[in-house]
Order: C-alpha cells, then sequence, then structure tokens
C-alpha cells in the first residue's frame, strides 16, 4: 500500500509538472497583436513581423476620409489580442476619400450654395465678396472653384465668389433749387439720379406753384447714381 500511495504521488507530481511545462510552452507561443491601423502596408508587415507575425493579408478596401490611400483602417484581430506567433493578420486598406462631382451653385445665395453643396458632400470653402453689375442682387454665387462638374473627393471644399452688388458710381447732385418740378426731374435723370419724395410747401417769396425750395441730398453733394433726391416745392395756399 505505501509503494502504491507513493507511485500514485509521483504521477500526479509529474502530470501537473506537465501541465505546468505545457502551458508555459503555449504562452511562450503566443503574441500580443500590435496596432498597426493608420500605417502604410509596408510599415505593418514590418511591426507585425518584428512581433513575430506574418506579413498582413489584405481583405479588401474602404474608402476614408481620414487616412491615404494604400494605409490600414481596419485590423483582424484587433490590437492587443493574444495569437499564436506565427499567425497572419488580416486588415482592410483605405482607398482614399470617395469622390463626388461639383454641382453648379452660380445664381445661388450663400445659404442654398452650402446646402447643395452638403447634399453632395462638400464643404463651403472662403467667401470672397466683390462687387459685380452682372449680378446686382447682393448675395449671390457669382462663381466658384472648383467649377461645376469638377471630381473631387467628398469633403472638399468649394471656394465661392459672391456678388456685392453693382459697382458703385459716384456722381454730383445738382441744383435743383428755383427750378420747375418736371424740369428738376428730367436734370436728375441726366444724372443718373431719380426724383424721390415730393413734398409742398407755402412760400412768402415764390409766388409760383412747383418751384423746387429744398432738395436732399444738398447740391454738388458726391453720391451713388442711382439714389432718390427728395425735395420741396412751393405751394399757393389755396391748393392745401
Amino acid at each position: 500500500m505505501r509503494v502504491t500511495f507513493i507511485f500514485a504521488a509521483a504521477v500526479v507530481f509529474l502530470l501537473i509538472v506537465f501541465f505546468i511545462l505545457m502551458r508555459i510552452a503555449i504562452s511562450g507561443n503566443e503574441v500580443a497583436v500590435p496596432n498597426v491601423i493608420g500605417k502604410s502596408l509596408t510599415e505593418a508587415s514590418r511591426v507585425l513581423n518584428e512581433n513575430r507575425l506574418r506579413s498582413p493579408i489584405i481583405e479588401g478596401y474602404k474608402y476614408s476620409g481620414e487616412l491615404p490611400k494604400d494605409y490600414v483602417i481596419e485590423q483582424r484581430p484587433e490590437p492587443g489580442q493574444k495569437v499564436k506567433s506565427g499567425r497572419e493578420i488580416k486588415v482592410y486598406l483605405s482607398k482614399g476619400a470617395e469622390a463626388g462631382i461639383v454641382p453648379r451653385v452660380i445664381g445661388k445665395s450663400v445659404l442654398e450654395a452650402q446646402s447643395v453643396l452638403k447634399t453632395s458632400g462638400l464643404e463651403v470653402g472662403y467667401i470672397v465678396r466683390v462687387h459685380s453689375d452682372d449680378f446686382p442682387q447682393e448675395g449671390i454665387v457669382i462663381a466658384h472653384t472648383p467649377a461645376a462638374n469638377a471630381t473631387v473627393q467628398r469633403g472638399s471644399k468649394v471656394n465661392l465668389l459672391v456678388s456685392l452688388g453693382p459697382y458703385y458710381v459716384l456722381t454730383t447732385v445738382p441744383d435743383l433749387r428755383g427750378m420747375k418740378l418736371q424740369n428738376a426731374a428730367e436734370l436728375l435723370k441726366s444724372s443718373g439720379l431719380r426724383l424721390g419724395q415730393v413734398k409742398r410747401q407755402v412760400s412768402l417769396e415764390v409766388k409760383e406753384s412747383g418751384i423746387v425750395l429744398e432738395q436732399n441730398p444738398q447740391p454738388n453733394d458726391r453720391v451713388r447714381k442711382g439714389i432718390e433726391v427728395n425735395v420741396v416745392v412751393s405751394s399757393l395756399s389755396s391748393e392745401l
């Protein structure tokens, strides 16, 4: 019985030692998967080989607006997992940003252009504002770069040239005082100006009706063409 007990104990001891050695041997063959996301295929291969893993197997390509073409965007197994040394790591590489077509936004407001570009996966870049006689309405897109129908990467910026309205051409306000209203209106028109509000006022000095007494802007003021000039004209008391 004593011999049998000693033999059984020896067997148990040997089994325990065997399992411990097997566990050490197995763990010795395991490595942690390094992170190769964001690396080029060449760099990813170097890192994996240094960690006793085989060069990556390309599983496919996916669009990425963050990583350039042929850089790793996904890997399997994921970083940090324990695997047997010599295992192949599967990766997906970037195809670059997805291509998009620049829509035509000329003639649209900045807000409309922004909405159209966003729908196409693009963004508004720089906005430059200039005067334009061809686009007299302020805030309208005159041109843009890249031009309409150009192929660009999604997420690209489109720069806008936006109208400030017509160029400001200055003119000198003529002196209308003492003129009949009709003549004053004709003179304003020939000067590139318009007759604005007409008020009537009794004058003790002017005995004739419809004579310009006052005006605003004042004579010889420099103003933008197309503006209105308001006048006060004489009126007889019987007309009020």
